[in-house]
């Protein structure tokens, strides 16, 4: 990609996902034995009084914070379709070139999942659903509807 020569508003990029967990550690664990990714940056203190890493898989950034007074919005986790009534941000979406074979390593595992290889739209946009190890959604897309 050519580098872009736009200032302002006009040269925003995508930078990181970031949200909160309720234990550091244990998120780095899963999201590096179930779907791959490294840590890049670890930051144990910070003026906001979190713990913070940078978790990083190709061009994929996550940012996952911990705070000593988090709290957990149960009506954000609930089941589909409830969890999108509440207004907020919903689930990292992700693609892959083939979502059954994703789906048959993810069932080996043993993640959580919302659905399987569900058609969203009936026009063959089959999608993945699981959570992470505090219930968070990763929806997982095929990159190519199916024919």
């Amino acid at each position: 990609m050519k580098p872009s020569s736009a200032n302002g508003l006009q040269s925003l990029s995508f930078h990181n996902l970031s949200f909160t967990v309720s234990d550091i550690e244990k998120t780095i664990h899963w999201y590096e034995t179930i779907l791959g990714f490294k840590v890049v940056t670890k930051i144990d203190s910070t003026p906001i009084g979190a713990q913070i890493a940078f978790l990083q898989m190709a061009d994929i950034r996550l940012e996952v914070l911990q705070t000593k007074d988090s709290f957990r919005l149960d009506e954000m986790f609930a089941d589909a379709p409830n969890y999108l009534l509440p207004i907020g941000n919903k689930s990292l979406v992700l693609h892959v070139n083939d979502l059954h074979q994703a789906t048959v390593e993810l069932e080996g595992k043993g993640v959580t999942f919302a659905w399987k290889e569900v058609d969203l739209s009936g026009h063959g946009n089959f999608s993945t659903m699981i959570r992470d190890n505090d219930g968070n959604f990763i929806n997982i897309l095929q990159k190519e509807p199916a024919k």
